[in-house]
């Protein structure tokens, strides 16, 4: 374990850590600017219910199913710097899974804010929504580079290596 959290500590990981970290911001933002304009579509102004809302549920997966593709696009050519000949369906489908579980989390903190501290506003559920995707940075970094990009990364490496 202590070598695995090692190998965040190298130039090369920390890069990385801050390239996911801005496209997180970026994908929050949009993410999030979805999920408000859905929570008006789907919710109108209703007021919010204890326990489970299905349009605070919807808003969610919705604006992060969304963003997931534009999250995928962007951490593979910038994050990880790797081109578009060498991705494949199964690369796709583990960011797509890890998301999924991000999904999960998020659904979570979101409706579990809602069911403890609710009914929340709009605006405590945006704020629950930050908090998800703060708390979901870093395993989701870790799952990109380590299942996502590992095989893709090394092909990279091993070019390179050879280009020299």
């Amino acid at each position: 374990m202590k070598n695995y959290l090692r190998s965040f500590a190298n130039s090369e990981s920390m890069v990385q850590v801050v390239k996911v970290g801005i496209i997180g911001v970026l994908n929050t933002v949009v993410s999030l600017l979805l999920f408000s304009i859905l929570l008006v579509v789907l919710g109108g102004e209703a007021e919010r219910t204890d326990g489970f809302d299905i349009s605070v549920f919807l808003a969610t997966t919705i604006a992060f199913a969304l963003t997931t593709l534009m999250s995928y696009i962007l951490n593979r050519r910038w994050t990880f710097q790797l081109d578009q000949a060498t991705g494949g369906g199964g690369e796709t489908a583990k960011f797509f899974a890890i998301n999924g579980v991000a999904l999960l989390v998020t659904n979570v903190v979101v409706s579990g804010a809602n069911a403890v501290w609710g009914p929340m506003s709009d605006t405590g559920l945006r704020i629950a929504y930050i908090g998800a995707a703060v708390l979901i940075i870093l395993p989701k970094f870790a799952g990109y580079r380590d299942v996502v990009f590992k095989k893709a990364m090394k092909g990279s490496s091993a070019e390179a290596g050879t280009k020299v």
